[in-house]
């Protein structure tokens, strides 16, 4: 039996979505900051989204809000032990403000409907 995980945070870069065998992954960075004031902490995960829900997962952008929720994953790699989730849920919560030159046109204020997934509280 494999520990879930929930992560309640903001992206620190864009989307990346690969393709491997016959398979997509999209790989996330989400921080979540643990604690208040001068004590609170940023902690770091590495989340893939695998399959059909990465083609949705590559639309998210540096800076939106989402939770996450999976099994956590531990890999090592000189000497470092790095923690990771592989999620078998993302939900995208309401995107930031941006102007449109840094989104392409997607940094309208916008929101996608709640068709299947969206900014506005949808989920895969």
């Amino acid at each position: 039996m494999a520990a879930q995980i929930t992560i309640i945070g903001n992206l620190g870069a864009d989307a990346e979505r690969k393709r491997i065998g016959d398979n997509d992954v999209c790989n996330l960075r989400v921080g979540c900051k643990v604690g208040y004031g001068d004590r609170a902490v940023s902690t770091w995960w590495d989340v893939s989204v695998w399959g059909k829900p990465a083609e949705w997962a590559a639309e998210l952008r540096k800076g939106d809000a989402v939770t996450v929720m999976g099994e956590v994953t531990a890999r090592e790699h000189d000497g470092k032990t790095y923690m990771g989730v592989r999620a078998s849920t993302v939900r995208a919560h309401e995107r930031r403000e941006s102007s449109s030159s840094q989104r392409g046109d997607r940094g309208n204020g916008s929101q996608r409907g709640n068709n299947g997934g969206g900014w506005g509280g949808g989920q895969w």
